[in-house]
């Protein structure tokens, strides 16, 4: 490294030149068509090399002068640590300062949105017979049907329908029971509730048209005389029926 014989004037001087010649190698037009590509990076190079001298000699410079300026006024680097600490403390203050102000909005963003959340789930207004954090009347009205969800209802009204249904058929299927005769119970054939209660009738008639009063009575006086009959007839003509 080349000693600073030269004044500070020079050295920046000759550092700006240099900076000036690393530039000029790349943006002139008229030399590259003609050069080739091993000239221009040699060029280059020495043009680095040199900017690169030159800011260390200027370094060096800058961090004698601070040395004597430590050594004869000590005052002044203590001045002027303190004002760099002055404006760093500033800084520091600002950017608090913008913290808080985004703590603070997201705060109240937070509280909207728990009064949000929470209005819902209060449930609908009391009436306006009803004061705020009282009880109800007791001859106070019950609140209207249609605060129930309508899918409760629904639901709540096919499960009656249902019961309703359950009950019906229990009680057809009672008194179906009780209206079959004692000697229909044992150990004879199975008959259904329907042939039952058309037995239970009693005689109406002849069933089928050209037949006699005799023949409808014998066919009433027992299941096994009925189904007979039944099954008799069902091979016979449309004349005979």
């Amino acid at each position: 490294m080349t000693t600073t014989t030269n004044g500070n004037g020079n050295l920046v001087d000759e550092f700006e030149e240099a900076f000036q010649s690393c530039l000029n190698v790349l943006t002139k037009e008229e030399a590259l068509p003609s050069m080739e590509k091993d000239e221009i990076r040699v060029e280059v190079d020495h043009s680095v090399l040199r900017f690169l001298d030159l800011a260390r000699q200027m370094e060096a410079f800058f961090l004698q002068k601070r040395f004597l300026l430590s050594a004869l006024k000590p005052e002044l680097v203590v001045k002027e640590d303190i004002s760099e600490l002055r404006v760093e403390l500033v800084r520091k203050d600002e950017l608090i300062k913008r913290h808080y102000e985004k703590i603070a909005m997201w705060q109240n963003l937070l509280a909207d949105l728990q009064s949000w959340a929470k209005s819902p789930a209060q449930g609908p207004t009391p009436p306006s017979g009803i004061p705020n954090g009282g009880q109800a009347p007791p001859n106070a009205a019950p609140p209207p049907n249609n605060m129930v969800n309508p899918l409760q209802q629904q639901l709540q009204q096919q499960h009656q329908q249902m019961q309703h249904q359950q009950q019906m058929h229990q009680q057809m299927q009672q008194q179906m029971q009780q209206q079959v005769p004692p000697g229909m119970g044992g150990g004879g054939p199975m008959v259904t509730p329907q042939q039952a209660m058309f037995m239970q009738q009693g005689p109406r008639g002849p069933p089928f048209p050209g037949q006699g009063p005799g023949v409808g009575v014998g066919l009433l006086q027992g299941p096994l005389a009925y189904l007979e009959k039944t099954t008799s007839n069902i091979g016979m003509p449309d004349g005979r029926r």
